[in-house]
C-alpha cells in the first residue's frame, strides 16, 4: 500500500512540470531548462500545403529468377547484386564504419554542437488532422556514425499515438527494411527515406504509407540513446536463453549474462535492441518498444521531480524534434493525469503485420513485402477505433 502511495505521490508531481516551466520562468527556476529545449532540441520549420499532388512511384521491372525466390529471415536487409552501387539503394556500398572510414562514433547530438541537419529539402508537408484528441509522432532512431557527416538511416522508426481522451498511448514501429513508395525515390526500404532527404520526406513517406496525419516528429541518434539510459541509472530487461547466448557472443565473452531479469546500462541495452540474427525484425522491433515502455515506467515510478528535471535537461541535448515546449508541457501533464487516474496505458504493434507478409528481393535487396492498403486499414483501425 505505501509503495502504491508512493508512485501516486511521484506522479502528481509529475503534473506539476507544466506549471513549474510556467510560473519558474518569472522565477529564474526553469529559465535554463527552457533554454536548453530551444537551443539544443527544438528545430522550428514551416509545415507546408503541397501545391501538386502525390504521385506514386512506379516499381522497376525485376528480373524473371527473382520472382519466385524464397528467403530466409536473414537474407532480409542483405544486398546480392555486385558490381557498381545502385543508384537508387542508399542501404548499398559506401561506409560499413570500419576503422578508417572517417566518421567518429562518439558524435552524437549530444557530444558535438556541429551535427548534420536532420532536415533535407523535402518540407513537411500539411495534413488534416483527423481527429482533435489523436496526437500522433514520428520517432526515428538514426544509425549514424558520426552525425556531423552523415544523417545515416532510420534504423528505428515507431508511430507514437497519443489519445487525449482515453489516456492511451500506442506504439507502432515500422520495420526498417519494408518495401514502400518513396516520392521521387522510387521504390526502396522505407528506412531510406530519412537518408535520402531527411525528417520530411520519412515524415510524408509514412503518412502516405499508412494514411496518417503525422505533424510532429522526435529523432535520435543511437549514442544519444545510451547516454540517456546511461543517465536514468540503467535499465532492468528479462532475457531468455537464445538472447543470453547472443550477447555473450557478442560480448566475446566479456559480459556475463543471465536467463530472466539483467541491469542494463547504455551500450548493452543498444546491442539488446539491435538484436535481430536470433529471431527476426519483428522481434527485434518488438525490443525496441520493450525498452521505451520499460524506461518510462522506470522513470515514472521511481525518480523525483529534481531528477526527472535533470534528466529533461539531459534528454533535450540529445533529441532534434518540432514539437514546441508548450505542445511537450501539454503531453507531459496530460499523460501523468491520465497514469495518476489509470496507471500508464501503453500497447504496441508493428508494420508489416504478422500474418501478412512476405520476404522478396527489389533491386538486389532483400526487403519484406506486404499489402499497404491494408496494413494503412488495420492501423488505423488500432489508432482511430
Amino acid at each position: 500500500m505505501k509503495k502504491k502511495s508512493k508512485k501516486k505521490r511521484i506522479l502528481a508531481l509529475l503534473l506539476l512540470i507544466p506549471f513549474v516551466l510556467i510560473i519558474g520562468t518569472v522565477a529564474g527556476i526553469a529559465l535554463p531548462l527552457i533554454i536548453s529545449y530551444n537551443n539544443n532540441a527544438y528545430e522550428d520549420v514551416d509545415i507546408v500545403e503541397r501545391s501538386d499532388e502525390y504521385v506514386v512511384p512506379e516499381t522497376d521491372p525485376q528480373p524473371e529468377e527473382w520472382a519466385d525466390v524464397t528467403l530466409r529471415e536473414e537474407d532480409v536487409g542483405r544486398d546480392i547484386t555486385t558490381g557498381e552501387t545502385l543508384a537508387n539503394n542508399v542501404n548499398k556500398g559506401g561506409s560499413n564504419g570500419q576503422v578508417g572510414d572517417g566518421l567518429d562514433r562518439n558524435a552524437s547530438f549530444g557530444r558535438t554542437e556541429n551535427v548534420k541537419s536532420v532536415y533535407g529539402k523535402t518540407p513537411i508537408y500539411k495534413v488534416e488532422k483527423k481527429d482533435p484528441n489523436i496526437e500522433n509522432i514520428l520517432v526515428l532512431g538514426t544509425d549514424s556514425r558520426d552525425v556531423t557527416k552523415e544523417r545515416g538511416r532510420s534504423d528505428a522508426m515507431i508511430v507514437v499515438s497519443y489519445n487525449k481522451k482515453t489516456g492511451s498511448v500506442k506504439m507502432i514501429s515500422i520495420l526498417r527494411d519494408s518495401l514502400v513508395p518513396i516520392e521521387g525515390r522510387g521504390w526502396n526500404r522505407i528506412n531510406a527515406a530519412y537518408s535520402f532527404d531527411g525528417v520530411g520526406l520519412a515524415v510524408n513517406t509514412v503518412n502516405q504509407l499508412l494514411d496518417l496525419d503525422i505533424q510532429r516528429f522526435v529523432v535520435v541518434d543511437f549514442n544519444g540513446v545510451t547516454d540517456f539510459i546511461d543517465k536514468a541509472g540503467g535499465v532492468t530487461i528479462s532475457l531468455t536463453q537464445k538472447e543470453v547466448d547472443y550477447l555473450t557472443n557478442y560480448s566475446g565473452g566479456k559480459v556475463h549474462y543471465e536467463v530472466g531479469p539483467n541491469k542494463f546500462n547504455g551500450d548493452r541495452t543498444l546491442a539488446y535492441m539491435r538484436i535481430r540474427k536470433i529471431d527476426s525484425d519483428f522481434k527485434r522491433t518488438e525490443r525496441q518498444r520493450k525498452v521505451i515502455e520499460t524506461l518510462a515506467r522506470k522513470i515514472i515510478s521511481e525518480k523525483s521531480l529534481s531528477e526527472i528535471y535533470d534528466l529533461t535537461n539531459f534528454a533535450f541535448g540529445l533529441v532534434k524534434t518540432n514539437i514546441s515546449l508548450s505542445e511537450l508541457t501539454s503531453v507531459i501533464g496530460n499523460v501523468a493525469s491520465d497514469a495518476v487516474q489509470n496507471g500508464l496505458d501503453m500497447e504496441s504493434h508493428h508494420v508489416p503485420f504478422s500474418d501478412a507478409y512476405t520476404y522478396k528481393y527489389y533491386n538486389g535487396m532483400a526487403i519484406v513485402s506486404f499489402d499497404i492498403n491494408d496494413a494503412a486499414r488495420r492501423v488505423n483501425k488500432i489508432i482511430y477505433g
